[in-house]
């Protein structure tokens, strides 16, 4: 399943990210991909199950985003969760502070890159998404504004696996995060 050497790369860096950039646009105004999808050409070293289960953790925290389920998003953490200092409990603030004060969040990943390591208890994915949130200012015509709270590009989200699934251990940042405040991004999923 994995691509041969070099496959992916056959345009160079450059291009590459102008194409996902290009994907990004259309995957965010909601027309192309699902809320977590895997590009048609991502470098993929992992059995299709291991994959599948991957894609199952991030589209249970997708559920659990649009039923704003504080809890059922926390448990895609693994308990030793460590990002820019911030530990599990902090991040699940993080995730009460977004819900009081946002209505609707939705969220887009695009993984570019899966690799499950040989102990398979440990898997890194690379990702291009953004966690964004539906304002009450309308736009012309009257639809909600949507307005980010944070984007990344090809991001690592570091897995392991505990309790029987993946859980998001922690995070690499990629080379283009922002957020509005101008501050170091704290990926949350």
């Amino acid at each position: 399943m994995a691509n041969p050497k070099g496959a992916g790369d056959k345009w160079g860096g450059s291009v590459r990210r102008l194409l996902l950039g290009i994907l990004l646009i259309g995957c965010f105004n909601g027309r192309t991909f699902a809320a977590t999808d895997l590009l048609p050409n991502a470098e993929i070293q992992a059995d299709p199950e291991a994959v599948q289960s991957i894609l199952l953790t991030f589209d249970r925290a997708e559920k659990a985003l649009r039923a704003r389920s504080l809890s059922e998003i926390m448990a895609i953490y693994s308990e030793d969760y460590q990002n820019l200092g911030l530990r599990k409990e902090e991040t699940e603030r993080i995730w009460h502070d977004l819900f009081s004060r946002y209505r609707i969040i939705v969220s887009k990943h695009l993984f570019s890159k899966i690799v499950v390591h040989h102990d398979r208890k440990r898997a890194d994915v690379t990702c291009t998404g953004e966690l964004r949130f539906r304002s009450r200012i309308l736009k012309p015509g009257g639809g909600a504004e949507p307005l980010r709270i944070q984007y990344w590009f090809e991001a690592v989200h570091h897995l392991v696996w505990e309790g029987g699934m993946w859980k998001i251990y922690g995070h690499d940042p990629g080379q283009t995060e922002s957020n509005p405040s101008g501050s170091p991004v704290h990926l949350l999923f």
